[in-house]
């Protein structure tokens, strides 16, 4: 073992001490060199602070992305880049080969009337250092870090994963023996968040009727089992089967799913042995889809239901069934959804305000308590839900680990609190 280690650290002062990979200068004092001397292969460092000796900065990228450079080397030096009056190169160049540095490459800018150079750190280990250099020798000749500069679009705001506990978006997959169904609308599983997803999709419409558009069914279904490969739109329950029932049309001008087509989907589920489903809609009591709820829960069945979004105390169905784990949505501070209904049927809260969630055109954001549905639901999977636990286990492990809103203990707003995830 000590043997391996010595051989581990001399491997590492070598690299260290490996001479960067430049092109030959034939003669970089000459002011008449007409352009560009080297090409090199560049990579680009995330907060690097070269007047640090505490190294990098570690700060998330989505949250504080800090500057970015030019490096070399296996450790990742910054590039320094100079400019100044052609006469004043050589000294320029000396001084700081005094300190350790290493020309790269420059090339003449005649219209800017300068010679920009850059510079291999290595030695000068700080900024500062090379900066005093400079003082005497070059007094009209600046120095600065290689910068990386960014085209001015926004990055996707991501906040669900970490307010749960989560490292990142889809950074707990599952194992694809387990299984979660969905009834929802049409769930697009040619989206780049669901193609590595496993999506089994039924849609029990009649002939002549026509399904609403995927956006809400695969915005569903990609927090559940969504595996983006550029991670803003990983689900919380990545690797698990998704069973996708569409038993929504657009008949009306406004999508819905009658208690046929709702009663059908379910028998459908439980047929493919699925025992966890996500229902992110809502609707009026009725009696039949009352029966029919019951029945499911009777044959193992853990359902998830979205507390619905119209903005008062109102038990709306299926969440508000005995059987139904009803989910609430919060915002990035904490905060109730202004939309969303409330009443002592809430159970839980979930991330649900400003989501970036799949549409058609990659992803937005989007607001409602179906979006925090599948989020318990996903967290649900991952303690056991529909592998032979009942509804009251689930309830008691989810409330096992959720952090308390509001009032201290259970209230009508916020349910027994956040759910908490981690893998």
């Amino acid at each position: 073992m000590l043997r391996a280690l010595q051989i581990v650290v001399a491997l590492v002062v070598v690299l260290m001490q490996a001479p960067a990979a430049v092109a030959q200068i034939t003669d970089p004092s000459d002011p008449n060199y007409p352009g560009t001397i080297c090409s090199i292969q560049c990579s680009f460092a995330n907060g690097y602070d070269p007047h640090n000796d505490d190294g990098p900065n570690m700060e998330e990228p989505n949250r504080n992305p800090g500057p970015r450079f030019v490096t070399r080397g296996f450790f990742g030096r910054p590039e320094l880049i100079i400019s100044g009056p052609v006469s004043e190169f050589p000294a320029a160049r000396a001084a700081l080969e005094a300190i350790g540095a290493q020309l790269l490459r420059y090339r003449n800018l005649p219209i800017l009337g300068v010679r920009f150079a850059v510079f291999d750190l290595r030695g000068a280990d700080h900024l500062a250092r090379a900066e005093l250099a400079l003082l005497d020798a070059a007094p009209n000749t600046v120095i600065g870090l290689h910068h990386i500069y960014d085209l001015a679009q926004a990055r996707p705001r991501i906040y669900a994963a970490e307010m749960i506990g989560d490292a990142a978006p889809g950074a707990c997959p599952l194992g694809r023996n387990l299984a979660i169904g969905l009834i929802d609308g049409p769930v697009d599983a040619s989206h780049p968040a669901l193609a590595g997803a496993t999506v089994v999709s039924r849609d029990f419409l009649q002939d002549g009727e026509r399904p609403p558009s995927g956006t809400h069914g695969t915005a569903v279904a990609a927090l559940l089992v969504g595996q983006d490969p550029e991670g803003a739109l990983g689900g919380f329950a990545p690797g698990a089967r998704l069973y996708a029932a569409s038993a929504f049309t657009n008949g009306s001008g406004d999508p819905g799913a009658d208690v046929e087509r709702i009663a059908t989907a379910i028998e459908w589920l439980l047929q493919q042995d699925v025992r966890l489903i996500n229902m992110s809609f809502a609707g009026p009591a009725n009696p039949v889809l009352e029966a029919v709820l019951s029945s499911a829960e009777d044959r193992g069945a853990i359902m998830v239901a979205a507390a619905g979004n119209d903005g008062r105390e109102r038990a709306v169905y299926p969440a508000a069934h005995a059987d139904v784990i009803a989910v609430t949505a919060v915002d990035a501070a904490f905060r109730r959804y202004r939309a969303a209904n409330f009443g002592t049927h809430i159970e839980f809260a979930a991330p649900g305000v400003d989501l970036y969630v799949a549409t058609r055109r990659g992803g937005n954001y989007a607001s409602g308590t179906s979006y925090a549905a599948p989020i318990v639901t996903a967290l649900a999977a991952r303690l056991g839900a529909g592998g032979g636990l009942s509804v009251e286990r689930v309830r008691e492990l989810l409330r096992g680990s959720a952090v308390d809103l509001g009032p201290d203990g259970f209230d009508a707003e916020f349910g027994w609190g956040l759910v908490r995830g981690g893998c």
